[in-house]
């Protein structure tokens, strides 16, 4: 009875859990501007710079999907590389109004504010199975209107919803445990340090008196 009424006396300060799930928030949101801002700082420097961009640079990815969804695919002629249009418009699995209505979706999801997260594996499927679930519905609840209005193109159906979520997939994964971030970070450590430590100039040796009267021989 005594443990029951010990019990019922400990109540959960709700104002002290959401200042503390607040103060969390403010000071993930501190270390993800902290980061950005090295990150701008460090464009200045031409090699670092350019390798801080390309860690959190999602455009590849996006251009790509961007392109499949639209059915085009790469054509080379000797070096040169070029999307190209298939003339058959069975070769093209969504219109225009499907490109755009996915492509805003994705865009949400694969951005340097999810490279620069930190996420564990676990997380990172439950995200693309709750967005996998999602896009079926979405699509299926859509899919004429989207472009998908004939036999061969509803195959491409699974198709699309699985490159869509591998594309996505591939970007999370650059931040499990934080590792963009971390390398970035360390980046930025290294060239501080070198911008920081002193340059030695050579010095000239001094001459004893014995170099001196050696010098005469």
């Amino acid at each position: 009875m005594a443990e029951e009424e010990e019990y019922q006396g400990e109540e959960i300060d709700k104002d002290r859990v959401i200042e503390e799930l607040s103060e969390i928030a403010r000071e993930s949101q501190h270390k993800n501007t902290q980061l950005l801002n090295n990150i701008s700082s460090m464009s200045n420097s031409p090699g670092e710079g350019n390798l801080a961009q390309y860690q959190i640079d999602n455009s590849e990815l996006l251009e790509k999907l961007e392109h499949f969804y639209k059915g085009e695919y790469l054509s080379y002629e000797g070096e040169e590389a070029s999307w190209v249009k298939p003339k058959d418009k069975e070769m093209i699995p969504l219109n225009s109004f499907g490109v755009s209505a996915l492509m805003e979706i994705v865009s949400k999801y694969i951005d340097r504010n999810t490279v620069l997260s930190y996420y564990k594996e676990e997380r990172i499927y439950e995200i693309l199975a709750d967005l996998g679930d999602d896009l079926v519905m979405f699509i299926l609840s859509n899919y004429e209107k989207m472009g998908l209005d004939t036999s061969f193109k509803k195959t491409k159906f699974r198709l699309i919803v699985i490159t869509t979520l591998h594309m996505i997939e591939s970007s999370y994964r650059r931040a499990i445990g934080g590792e963009t971030m971390k390398e970035i970070n360390q980046s930025r450590i290294i060239t501080q340090s070198d911008i920081l430590r002193p340059q030695i100039q050579p010095q000239n040796p001094k001459r004893g008196f014995f170099s001196s009267k050696l010098r005469g021989f």
